[in-house]
């Protein structure tokens, strides 16, 4: 628990000093439109977009774009601690806080960051309750399952492997009843949103389309966000070659590295082909996944840190080839005075102001600005 609090600690000061201080692009902007401004996004059609638990916290402590960014590298550093906690390898801790689609995101007011927090502790519990067979624990797993569909519906593909991998623990009839309805009070708003709004409302939104299909409308974007989200796994892919002597004599017991591996797989599939323009962020639970399926819990500090400076290489080599990438005009249009290739390599956000500017340029404060204003304008 002792390294598991000192790893958060740690990576909550590096995501809050490189943490944007001021207005975003797109999601990000438009949450703090959200959660700034007044708006009520609970009046909009597309609830899996709203993220309710995600705006009540916010709006609950934040009163400036900064400290939205805030509430992302909180719960992004909470992410690597319950890594830690699962793993009990502070070393694959480490590798996974470096990670860039990690960092990047708790940079920037996002959603993500927190729906993988919740995911962790519930998989943390699940696991336990995998090991142990206490009841509590695999209470205390659907709960946060259930509050994970607050956050967003990326919980949906917690449930059917626990529900498996519970009986195939041969769990109890009360076991499973009482988990249920576990899981029912901690999703009770979102279940409360499917009567009031519609289930097609509440499952997809305005992306039924995408989260249905199994080709990319733009392979352009596609094949940028697979690259993309390619270089998070350059820190994964070094700490699993590694062979150590105690993972040789303590392997992970086979249940736990199963489920791990069931659910690094339902996630990547989803991701692979869930074709939307920000399709690279949403490989946080696969990246989660993977480490704790596929990395040795022995891993050596050596070896977490050499893993941990490949992928800053990697941002690096990112960067270079960005920077010598023909410029899209279109998109430079939408986004006037960001440099792309920054933006999208480099994770640290503290000087990224273009968002800002845009904003001034166009008479906007804080409130007005919601991420998306020069797109409609460009539009016209």
């Amino acid at each position: 628990m002792r390294k598991s609090a000192l790893v958060f600690l740690v990576f909550f000061a590096i995501y809050a000093s490189s943490a944007q201080r001021g207005l975003g692009w797109g999601d990000s902007g438009e949450f703090q439109h959200w959660i700034l401004g007044g708006a009520d996004p609970f009046a909009l059609r597309g609830f899996s977009n709203i993220h309710p638990l995600y705006i009540w916290i916010c709006r609950a402590i934040c009163t400036t774009p900064f400290h939205v960014a805030l509430i992302s590298a909180f719960f992004g550093a909470l992410s690597v601690a319950g890594l830690c906690l699962c793993t009990n390898s502070a070393p694959l801790a480490v590798a996974f806080g470096f990670s860039h689609m990690l960092w990047w995101l708790s940079s920037l007011a996002e959603v993500q960051t927190m729906n993988l927090a919740i995911c962790a502790f519930a998989t943390l519990f699940f696991l336990k309750y995998l090991e142990s067979g206490k009841g509590a624990h695999c209470l205390a797993a659907a709960f946060l399952a259930g509050l994970e569909l607050e956050c967003h519906n990326f919980a949906l593909l917690l449930l059917p492997v626990f529900f498996a991998f519970a009986l195939s623990r041969r769990a109890s009839v009360k076991l499973l009843v009482l988990s249920a309805l576990t899981f029912c009070l901690g999703a009770s708003y979102w279940l409360l949103a499917l009567f009031t709004r519609g289930v097609a409302d509440v499952l997809v939104g305005a992306y039924g389309a995408k989260v249905a299909g199994f080709w990319p409308l733009d392979a352009k974007a596609a094949a940028f966000n697979y690259a993309l989200a390619a270089i998070s796994f350059v820190p994964l892919t070094i700490c699993a070659l590694a062979r150590t002597r105690e993972a040789a004599v303590k392997p992970s017991a086979a249940p736990t590295r199963m489920c791990a591996c069931v659910l690094f797989c339902i996630n990547a599939l989803f991701v692979a082909r869930y074709f939307v323009p920000d399709q690279a962020t949403f490989i946080l639970p696969t990246l989660f996944f993977a480490y704790i399926a596929f990395c040795p819990a022995g891993v050596s500090w050596r070896r977490a840190i050499i893993a941990s400076f490949a992928g800053l290489a990697s941002i690096v080599a990112a960067f270079a080839l960005l920077a010598h990438a023909p410029q899209d005009t279109a998109r430079t249009k939408r986004h006037p005075g960001r440099d792309d290739a920054r933006y999208f390599a480099f994770p640290w956000k503290a000087h990224e102001d273009s968002a800002a500017r845009c904003a001034a340029s166009l008479g906007l404060d804080a409130k007005e600005w919601d991420g998306y204003n020069m797109e409609r304008i460009s539009e016209k």
